[in-house]
């Protein structure tokens, strides 16, 4: 049995999807975050909204572009896995979300150079708190404009029109 709010990661990355776009692959997350630069990178994939089975996977250079992609959420299929690329400032991040608990997968952080082992530890410790701080971002952005009385009115009626290709 699923979840009262199973359909909510599959939402969500969708809306990460169109708002990379929207936003010229830029959001601005506020306070010390600021303004990151976000995209889809090289895989998402789709399930049907009844079956939890992957359906179509797309990977390759911008596989979020092509016509298959905008195809298969228009023929009702939803996006079960994504892969984004972050980058604040000098760090660029890569990052899988997977299924309907938004499971991280093939998570790639920056390369820091520091001193020793210690000190790498420290960093990289860093670095994964910093990739949790822009997904929860993201994610809090998504779940304002989600819950926000213009969803219905604004938002939604924008995602239908992007993805019919308008």
């Amino acid at each position: 049995m699923d979840a009262p709010l199973s359909h909510l990661a599959s939402e969500f990355y969708a809306w990460t999807w169109w708002a990379s776009e929207r936003e010229g692959c830029r959001i601005d997350l506020g306070g010390q975050l600021g303004v990151i630069d976000f995209w889809v990178d090289d895989r998402i994939t789709f399930r049907d909204p009844d079956d939890d089975k992957p359906r179509a996977v797309l990977t390759g250079e911008s596989p979020s572009t092509t016509p298959e992609a905008r195809a298969a959420l228009g023929g009702g299929r939803v996006v079960k896995e994504i892969k984004l690329g972050l980058r604040r400032e000098d760090r660029e991040f890569v990052v899988g979300l997977r299924g309907k608990s938004m499971d991280l997968a093939g998570v790639k952080l920056p390369q820091m150079i520091s001193g020793g082992a210690e000190e790498v530890l420290y960093d990289r410790m860093a670095l994964y708190e910093e990739l949790h701080a822009m997904l929860a971002g993201i994610f809090a952005r998504f779940a304002d404009e989600r819950t926000a009385p213009a969803w219905r009115e604004e938002s939604l009626p924008a995602m239908r029109a992007w993805v019919a290709g308008g």
